[in-house]
């Protein structure tokens, strides 16, 4: 989980054609990250009779919304408008095929597929996400596959066998985005995520037979209720802490459930935390420019650690930036740097133990919107576009850019990189490339 491959060799420069192992159709729709355990590489998709609403590269921002109120609109108009351009709702959907996928990671060929769940959706998704975005997880033993809170958790043995699995209620999520959450596994325990605007909940399950252990209710973070970001279990000095954000405040809590601190002033929560040497970070992003908060955080905090006043840091805060936080991607951290790019293409990358900035620059010279996570190998560091063009920049304290490769289709998912290749999920594709 922390997007590195440490002294990983892969290859600098690739195309659809150049440097590619292999390329393997995958059917449906999906932006789950692909994950790689041995020689398999797995990832979910999501099958209709019926094609789904396409998406697009870009933001989906408020100019659209501006310029309807120009035109005179009422705002129960400009809603309605504004969710038939970017939203499929559940009665524009057939019914969905929840996929679950093993490809052999030496070949690409499918080692075996399950369909985990079979039915219409219970809500809607914004057509930059998919029924299937929620990245799978394993923990050597078992593959935990969520098709989010509104569908399920489905357990499988590494060979394909569904050992258990566990339906939710659906819930209402903000403005029927659709969900996101992956889950995490620690311990021979499965934590989830549920932030919905009707009920928000933290949950541990036993890994081995689904069992729910506990369940903590969420206080109201703000508006919206719903996040998207996956839970991360922060192995400290002191303790393991599972550290969420939700809308307007990160959230720790120790193994059992109960909270351990908060800090509030936060935004948007799709990024999620990471951890580097001994040391949290989280951020939460927004469109705009105006609340982009990213944080270090020291171990050890209890109760409200929030800054107060104009305080740059605090017994557990190191430093925090007010405007470095990308919006849907993650941050990554790698050899003492923390690499922020925002879905608009500014990468901003600070010194991981002072929180300066190093520099700031537009990736590819702009024009590019970024929804995938960065990932690093090595001494480079690869940002992969919604067009499906990845840079390679070389680690460092000034921007530099090694290569630039075009696989010619949308991308949202983050690579994973293992073994010395890339995987690269694109929009009907998964590459493997180099290794």
């Amino acid at each position: 989980m922390t997007g590195i491959a440490p002294g990983g060799s892969v290859p600098q420069r690739w195309s659809a054609t150049e440097n590619v192992t292999w390329r393997a159709d995958v059917p449906g729709q999906g932006w789950s990250s692909p994950i790689v355990w041995g020689d398999t590489v797995f990832l979910t998709s999501g099958i209709s009779g019926r094609p789904f609403k396409k998406p697009t590269p870009g933001l989906y921002g408020n100019d659209y919304i501006a310029e309807l109120r120009a035109q005179g609109l009422s705002n129960e108009e400009i809603m309605k408008r504004v969710r038939a351009r970017d939203n499929e709702a559940p009665e524009e959907s057939d019914e969905i095929r929840y996929m679950v996928y093993a490809f052999d990671a030496r070949t690409g060929k499918v080692k075996w597929e399950q369909e985990a769940h079979r039915a219409k959706p219970s809500g809607g998704r914004h057509r930059k996400n998919t029924y299937a975005s929620e990245t799978p997880f394993t923990d050597g033993e078992r593959l935990y596959a969520s098709f989010g809170q509104n569908v399920g958790l489905f357990c499988y043995s590494l060979d394909g066998k569904l050992l258990w699995k566990k339906h939710w209620t659906p819930q209402p999520v903000y403005l029927d985005f659709g969900t996101a959450s992956s889950p995490t596994v620690h311990g021979g325990r499965v934590y989830l995520l549920h932030d919905s605007e009707a009920e928000s909940y933290l949950t541990a399950l036993d890994a081995r037979t689904g069992q729910e252990l506990w369940r903590t209710p969420r206080p109201p973070t703000g508006f919206p209720k719903s996040s998207w970001t996956t839970p991360f279990v922060w192995k400290n000095a002191q303790r393991t802490e599972i550290v969420t954000t939700g809308h307007g405040m990160v959230l720790a809590y120790d193994l059992d459930g109960t909270e351990l601190w908060r800090v509030t002033g936060m935004s948007m929560p799709t990024a999620s935390p990471i951890a580097w040497n001994g040391v949290l970070y989280v951020g939460t992003g927004s469109q705009g420019d105006a609340n982009r908060p990213f944080l270090a955080i020291k171990p050890g905090g209890s109760g409200d650690i929030t800054l107060k006043g104009e305080e740059t840091s605090n017994q557990f805060i190191m430093w925090r930036h007010p405007r470095a936080s990308g919006y849907t991607p993650s941050a990554l951290v790698h050899d003492g740097r923390a690499y922020l790019i925002h879905d608009t293409g500014i990468l901003t990358v600070l010194d991981a133990a002072t929180g300066e900035q190093q520099y700031k620059a537009r990736v590819g010279g702009g024009g590019h919107t970024f929804s995938a996570s960065p990932v690093a190998a090595g001494d480079r560091v690869l940002m992969l576009t919604e067009e499906g063009v990845t840079f390679v920049l070389q680690a460092g304290d000034e921007y530099k850019e090694l290569a630039t490769n075009d696989l010619g289709e949308m991308s949202l998912a983050s690579p994973a990189i293992a073994g010395g290749a890339i995987y690269i999920r694109t929009e009907s594709k998964l590459y493997r490339i180099g290794g």
